[in-house]
């Protein structure tokens, strides 16, 4: 039985993510080509009430910006441990107010964040592991390094962070794009 549950799971998983990406791919098509390079802003949007381009200024002045470190194994440098200051994801997301359906038990958990690069490396986060009655992780969209200075031409004006995975895969480089969607 418990092998049943861990396969429908999956499987259960696979197609949100695949439902996701097919709805993403259109809404992406929409958007500029993956020539890569420096992001100097990225916008929010999706299924939000508030959506918002943002620039370095914008999260300069975030009155909930805040230092955090981050340790991460990198393929090529191995152990990397580094400060960044940023803006927690889950406020700019509160601020753009996601719109839920109410006719759905707990609709807040069926959504989803895709971060989106410019040259289009993209990752996903559920809203559940951000929320701090559920995951409450603490992902940050760094503008500037530890010492306030800001972040490297390879980093862009934005980047996004995961400080509790192991590794760097979900770690964001010239944001583009921040998409919040839903489960069908």
């Amino acid at each position: 039985m418990v092998r049943t549950f861990s396969i429908f799971s999956w499987l259960i998983i696979s197609l949100f993510f695949l439902t996701i990406s097919s709805r993403m791919e259109v809404v992406l098509a929409q958007e500029d080509p993956c020539l890569g390079g420096y992001s100097d802003s990225f916008r929010l949007n999706g299924k939000v009430e508030n959506r918002r381009t943002y620039n370095l200024s914008d999260l300069q002045q975030h009155p909930k910006s805040r230092h955090i470190t981050v340790s991460y194994y990198s393929g090529s440098q191995g152990l990397v441990t580094k400060e960044y200051i940023g803006v927690p994801l889950i406020d700019l997301l509160n601020e753009a107010v996601i719109i839920t359906d109410s006719t759905h038990k707990n609709d807040i958990l069926r959504k989803a964040v895709l971060v989106r690069a410019t040259d289009c490396y993209e990752v996903v986060i559920s809203l559940g592991e951000l929320m701090s009655d559920f995951g409450h992780q603490q992902v940050l969209v760094a503008f500037a390094t530890g010492d306030g200075q800001p972040l490297d031409d390879t980093e862009g004006m934005a980047r996004l962070l995961v400080p509790g995975d192991k590794s760097g895969g979900r770690n964001v480089d010239n944001i583009a794009m921040i998409y919040v969607a839903s489960a069908p």
